[in-house]
């Protein structure tokens, strides 16, 4: 619908009374303060409405800042510059001293604060998501927002409100799912959380930037795919989570990286402007992706703020507004929003929430072990956990991820405080004071390739001479600083799959073959590196590319280079470099698992941990290209089950995972990435003292195709057809997906088991306004304090002018009893979610009709079914 026509809309209340309310309330919250250091509700958080006094006050005020600037000093407030400190954070804007404008620093979240020193570490939102539990996501936004200004930070890159359309998004971890109701909640929790610190939240990404594949050619920008999306999926799909966090007084929103029908996402107006200002009443500022800005038309369309640099919004911008092609009033504009938000939080006066001196490392830790508690969701269980005093007394752990925590995986997150990252091998052991037998079963350290794969030596450059291998580590380590490049011929010994390692500190280290760069590790940016490149680091603490699986041929030369880059004596940590060329060889990888299947025949319980987010498992465009588990796992978990047919599965994953081996393996307790106190969490949901209460957020799909976005029959959805990815699918993507095909899905949305079992019980659905209330009991009926998570789904009215959802999550609860408890719940059904966007009228409508309600615990497992009209 054009751009002219929902202003119009919206000067006629928005074509429906609940979208005036919803735009009145959106104007109040936009203008968020935090009044105290602690996580609070939005009405405590929010300032006074858009019309009232004191929103003219501070309007006026900005007003009169913004008529005092110079010309190039409003310009360097809507780009980002370098930071004099480098203290390590995404961006930068200068401060303007003379009028008490302060420097603002924007730190990398969404999963904690990303800078030079430490913050907590905490699991992604992905396990945040499903804990179901808004209380616990505002805590964990009060973590963010308390660490980062203890940091010097000023905003925060988070939350991310994707949703989680493809299975194959690399980053599904970063978000709530699938579900836009759940994922608007989740994220609304987390701005009040962080915003109540005196931080400012920054959502992203804005809008419809899902999946990794073809969304943005940073070498060659016009190559990158146009994204498709009609209004009704953007609205309802797409939308709600912005609308939910502007509601909640986000301070900030970034412009996506992708094309979204026909344009930038950062030239988007009508979606910049005329929705995310008009529609939603967003009052903040916007900006870019790190490089996504085009032009400096952004600007007008409704993109306030360029980041990293000033490529467009620096020289170019002052240059147009000169020569009079961009008019300066765009720019002051700009300027008011930015300073708008400074003002809000008391930055300019003084008032500002005060920063902690320092970190609470402890309270950090127990938000973190608490989250991956929660999120924690058992997929299935015959009775292999809790683990027994039996299986305690005879238990093998097998698996990298069981010998080292995997925190997360990939950047845009915080590191954590490497002293607290236990294993949970050592957490168990340490737990229950037994010696719990440990196989690796999937190698992802390997060993230093021979020189016997060297038969010329590698010559090195930088330094001189001939070396035998690389292999320069511990005590062998080079000197500070050290730059090197090692060349040379290499000859495997067999033919088979190899895995290849560059393995490093110190230095940026590269691995080469035959021209190709396989892989990175241990790169600096700015002031800091990470141990990241893996999912864990070598086992002797260096950070592990994983390159993809090769096929090499015995007797073959191939040409090998090895670069080392020491890092600047401006990064942290700066120390000897260290640099490790190393492998697995086909024969390695089958010993390992013949060592574990041998390990699991003679105990009574084995348990196998498996992981997917590096060794092989992300493809084109930075997106998973399998949901298979990468490194042979699959091959590992199905011999071990066949060793001994009490196998436990314990998936370390930040997206759904195939399982060939489901009916060999009766557990499978999904943690998903579990963030530093991960070792402890998983300790304890092993052995009983913590009961997993945590839900699915995504659908699993028995096979890859099944997913609606991989249906072979539509490559327009995610592969995309002459440089167009079209959402074909409308709103049916996730389980509405799922239900409209009649596919069945390996693990439903909403589905998660307990150690006790629940009931469900005496439904009543009645009008109430312009929804529904729904009460009903649940009970406890096992023998251990669990908690559930009621959802309510409400189904489609006969005769709807449009095709609607089989079934749309509406409500939900989440429920801690004790055993033998019950409690009444009675949870609301807003009449947005029985409402569709009717795209010619650009309003919401809510179709007569009696509905179904259901009740369950999840979205395939219905409990109760009631009706109202």
């Amino acid at each position: 619908m054009p751009a002219r026509t929902r202003r119009e809309l919206l000067k006629q209340l928005g074509g429906t009374a609940a979208t005036f309310a919803f735009v009145a309330a959106a104007g109040s919250a936009a203008a968020a303060v935090p009044a105290s250091g602690t996580a609070s509700g939005p009405a405590s958080a929010t300032a006074e409405g858009a019309g009232s006094p004191g929103a003219a006050a501070a309007m006026r005020r900005v007003r009169g800042i913004v008529a005092r600037l110079t010309l190039d000093e409003k310009i360097s407030l809507v780009h980002g510059a370098t930071d004099p400190r480098r203290v390590g954070q995404a961006g930068y804007l200068p401060g303007i001293e003379r009028l008490g404008i302060p420097e603002l620093r924007l730190s990398d979240g969404p999963a904690g604060v990303n800078v030079t020193k430490s913050a907590t570490g905490l699991p992604p939102v992905s396990t945040l998501g499903s804990s179901f539990n808004l209380e616990l996501a505002r805590e964990y936004g009060a973590v963010m927002g308390r660490e980062g200004r203890t940091l010097e930070m000023d905003v925060l890159l988070a939350p991310q409100i994707e949703l989680s359309r493809t299975p194959f998004f690399s980053r599904n971890k970063d978000q709530s799912g699938e579900d836009p109701y759940l994922n608007g909640l989740i994220g609304a929790a987390q701005v009040e959380g962080v915003q109540a610190q005196g931080m400012l939240a920054q959502a992203k990404h804005f809008l419809a930037n899902n999946q990794r594949l073809h969304e943005f050619d940073r070498e060659k920008p016009e190559n990158s795919y146009d994204f498709i999306v009609d209004d009704r999926t953007l609205h309802e799909l797409y939308l709600p989570a912005f609308e939910a966090v502007v509601r909640a007084g986000v301070s900030s929103v970034m412009s996506a990286y992708n094309h979204l029908n026909g344009k930038w996402n950062s030239e988007q107006s009508t979606t910049l402007t005329d929705i995310l200002r008009g529609e939603l009443g967003f009052k903040g500022f916007v900006t870019s992706d790190w490089g996504a800005t085009h032009s400096t038309a952004a600007l007008e369309a409704g993109q306030d703020m360029q980041m990293w640099d000033g490529s467009f919004y620096g020289e170019p911008l002052k240059k147009a507004i000169k020569d009079g092609s961009i008019p300066e009033a765009a720019l002051d504009t700009a300027v008011s929003r930015i300073l708008g938000r400074y003002d809000a939080f008391g930055m300019l006066d003084g008032s500002r929430v005060p920063a902690r001196k320092r970190i609470d490392v402890e309270a950090g830790a127990r938000v973190a072990r608490e989250v991956a508690v929660q999120g924690a969701v058992l997929l299935a269980n015959d009775g292999g956990l809790p683990l027994s005093p039996t299986a305690l007394r005879d238990l093998a752990l097998i698996g990298p991820t069981a010998g080292q925590v995997a925190t997360s995986v990939s950047g845009e997150r915080a590191y954590g405080f490497e002293e607290r990252l236990v294993s949970p091998l050592a957490a168990l052991r340490r737990t229950t004071g037994r010696k719990i037998a440990y196989e690796v079963g999937v190698d992802l350290t390997g060993t230093a390739v021979p020189a016997s794969a060297f038969p010329e030596g590698l010559a090195r450059k930088g330094g001189g001479g001939t070396d035998k291998r690389v292999d320069f580590v511990g005590s062998e380590a080079l000197p500070v600083g050290t730059t090197a490049e090692w060349t040379g011929t290499f000859v495997p010994p067999t033919t088979g799959e190899y895995a290849l390692k560059i393995q490093g500190w110190g230095a940026a280290v590269s691995l080469s073959l035959d021209g190709k760069e396989l892989t990175t590790a241990a790169g600096a940016r700015d002031s800091f590196a990470r141990k990241w490149s893996s999912i864990v680091p070598t086992t002797d603490g260096l950070d592990n590319g994983q390159a993809e699986p090769v096929e090499l041929t015995c007797g073959r030369s191939y040409k090998v280079v090895v670069k080392a880059t020491g890092w600047a004596a401006t990064i942290a940590e700066r120390g000897r470099v260290q640099v490790r060329f190393a492998w697995v060889t086909p024969e390695q990888r089958t010993a390992s698992i013949t060592a574990a299947a041998r390990l699991a025949r003679r105990v009574h319980t084995p348990v196998v941990f498996a992981f997917n987010g590096s060794g092989g498992s992300v493809g084109g465009g930075g997106d998973f290209s399998t949901l298979t588990l990468p490194a042979h796992q699959d091959e590992l978990i199905t011999a071990v089950a066949k060793a001994n047919p009490r196998t436990v599965v314990v998936l370390t994953t930040g997206c759904p995972a195939t399982m060939p081996w489901r009916r060999q393996v009766g557990t499978i307790l999904h943690t998903g990435y579990v963030g530093q106190e991960g070792g402890w969490s998983t300790a304890d949901l092993l052995t009983g003292r913590a009961n997993p209460g945590g839900k699915a957020t995504v659908t699993w799909p028995k096979k890859d195709t099944d997913h609606p976005t991989l249906d072979p029959a539509h490559p327009e959805r995610y592969y995309g057809v002459d440089g167009v990815v079209t959402y074909s699918e409308g709103i049916f993507t996730g389980y509405r997906g799922f239900d409209k095909a009649a596919i069945e899905p390996l693990f439903p949305f909403g589905h998660g088991l307990s150690y006790t079992e629940f009931g469900y019980s005496r439904l009543s659905v009645r009008r109430e306004g312009a929804g529904y209330e729904v009460s009903f009991t649940v009970t406890n009926r096992g023998r251990r304090k669990g908690a559930e998570v009621p959802q309510v789904y409400v189904g489609a009215p006969r005769g709807t002018d449009v095709e609607m959802a089989v079934k749309t999550l509406a409500a939900f609860d989440r429920v801690e009893l004790r055993p033998g408890q019950s409690r009444r719940v009675t949870l609301r059904v807003d009449e947005r979610q029985l409402s569709y966007w009717d795209t010619e009228g650009g309003r919401w409508v809510r179709p007569e009709g009696r509905r179904a309600v259901y009740v369950g615990s999840s979205s395939r497992d219905i409990r109760l079914t009631g009706a109202a009209s």
